[in-house]
């Protein structure tokens, strides 16, 4: 009898994995790559095989909510279109060779040039919060939060402080946070700011529910829109952590913006449509409807020429928008690409785009942390460090933790965002990033960069030489994993 029950458990088994590899061939038609890695998983620990696949396979039910917002956003693009490209060529203050970058994430990524801006830097989250909680305390009018992490420790409990102080003193307080970064911060720790009248909600909770797996669907963006006249985006969260509390992640490294300007409308825009994908009661909604100009300010004329442009890319989304926006801005480079990211684990193409431009005589150097936060992730990432080493790329140890996501090109434009250097950031997270196209920002960014380097080891074949047969044996395992989380 036993042996009836397991051989038809495992015929079970077996006819599910088939079922899950057809759906893969015939009706998601993913990477060939992609199906064999399933393949193989589930062909060697097969209920577990398909258990991970429902969990990390499975794309995201997504509910469309068609809103006012998307006629916003409409407006803006059909802007663009009829007046950009006329602007761009009258523009003498952006280099000619990033005309083609611009225009590519307008008509390929629906993203906006943004003229006029003002820019501040923080490569410490100490600035970046004392600057954060000083903008918060002098809001007018509406504050709209969304983090991915939000600890429960110091410093996530004064953001909540400051927000619920001013949510009793009348400001419209909206925090978006998501349940999977912040999935160790108890409830409690937003029952100030609820108590005081903001309203908070989770981005897609963390539940499992057999085929509305959206678990593995995270947001990774960090938005913060004070008045409708000043944002914050960049590589931080909220955590003591940031601040180099922790001495297991010391020091801490980190890239992040405030903006004023034409960028914080499309950033308002961006956090209204991820807040409207997750509430349940639309009538918040309806006063943001009815409110526009409370809300999408007017540019003022005061503010810099510094054009930018926000890409914004996510599972909602049909096309590769980042990874595209990315392999189009390595192209452009013609003669340094500098990369800080905490994960590089790219795919076969970004690191392709990578060899060429080094092999043509591009300066190409990547910095990434020595240490860990994750061991399956680090060791993923140092499985390409052969690998761009041959090809004649500088690879940099940060003594400490880098969390910094940047890109500079030629040293005159660049792009700072929540974006790592991944496969999780180009194909399955929802992300931003600013394209800057404004030679004292990069050159900024480029200094930093420096500083960064006297921190730094500089790796060589003597690393290679020196890892174990079992580190090599997690780095080919780990990166075959890596293509399919």
């Amino acid at each position: 009898m036993i042996a009836w029950i397991i051989a038809l458990s495992l015929m079970v088994i077996q006819v599910l994995n088939l079922c899950t590899i057809l759906v893969m061939i015939f009706r998601r038609r993913d990477e060939p790559i992609y199906i064999i890695a399933w393949t193989m998983i589930m062909t060697f620990i097969p209920f577990i095989g398909f258990l991970l696949y429902l969990l990390f396979g499975h794309g995201p039910i997504i509910k469309e909510k068609r809103t006012f917002l998307d006629a916003i956003e409409e407006q803006y693009y059909q802007q663009a279109v009829d007046s950009q490209l006329e602007m761009m060529d009258s523009v003498s203050t952006i280099q000619s060779s990033y005309m083609s970058l611009i225009k590519f994430n307008l008509n390929y990524n629906r993203s906006i040039l943004t003229r006029r801006n003002t820019l501040e830097y923080f490569s410490d989250a100490n600035d970046k919060y004392e600057r954060l909680l000083s903008d918060i305390e002098q809001a007018q009018d509406t504050i709209n939060v969304l983090y991915f992490i939000i600890r429960g420790d110091e410093s996530g409990k004064a953001l909540i402080k400051a927000l619920a102080k001013k949510a009793r003193e009348g400001v419209k307080v909206r925090l978006v946070y998501d349940d999977g970064g912040s999935f160790m911060t108890p409830s409690s720790v937003f029952k100030p700011l609820k108590e005081a009248g903001g309203i908070v909600v989770k981005h897609y909770p963390a539940k499992f529910k057999i085929f509305t797996l959206n678990w593995n669907y995270r947001n990774h963006r960090k938005i913060v829109v004070i008045d409708g006249t000043i944002a914050y985006l960049g590589g931080m969260n909220i955590g003591d952590e940031y601040l180099s509390k922790n001495p297991k992640f010391t020091p801490w490294r980190d890239a992040h913006l405030r903006v004023k300007g034409g960028i914080v409308q499309l950033l308002q825009l961006r956090f209204f449509k991820d807040y409207a994908a997750v509430i349940e009661d639309i009538s918040d909604l309806n006063e943001v409807e009815s409110n526009i100009e409370r809300y999408f300010r007017s540019v003022s004329l005061d503010e810099d020429e510094t054009f930018m442009q926000l890409v914004c890319d996510g599972p909602d989304q049909k096309t590769d928008h980042m990874r595209a926006a990315y392999i189009k801005l390595i192209m452009t480079a013609k003669k340094s690409i500098w990369i800080q990211s905490p994960y590089f684990i790219p795919d076969s193409e970004f690191l392709h785009v990578l060899k060429i431009a080094a092999h043509s005589g591009i300066d190409v150097k990547i910095m990434i942390p020595v240490i860990p936060d994750n061991h399956f992730v680090h060791r993923t990432t140092t499985s390409y460090i052969k690998e761009l080493l041959e090809a004649g790329i500088e690879v940099y140890f940060y003594e400490g933790f880098l969390h910094s996501k940047i890109i500079i090109i030629d040293q005159e434009m660049a792009t700072v965002g929540s974006v790592n250097m991944d496969v999780r950031s180009f194909s399955i997270n929802f992300e931003l990033a600013a394209f800057i196209y404004n030679d004292t920002m990069a050159k900024q960014l480029v200094e930093q960069f420096k500083l960064d380097q006297k921190d730094c080891r500089r790796l060589d074949f003597e690393y290679e030489k020196s890892k174990s047969w079992f580190m090599k044996a997690e780095e080919s395992v780990y990166r075959l994993l890596s293509m399919l989380m």
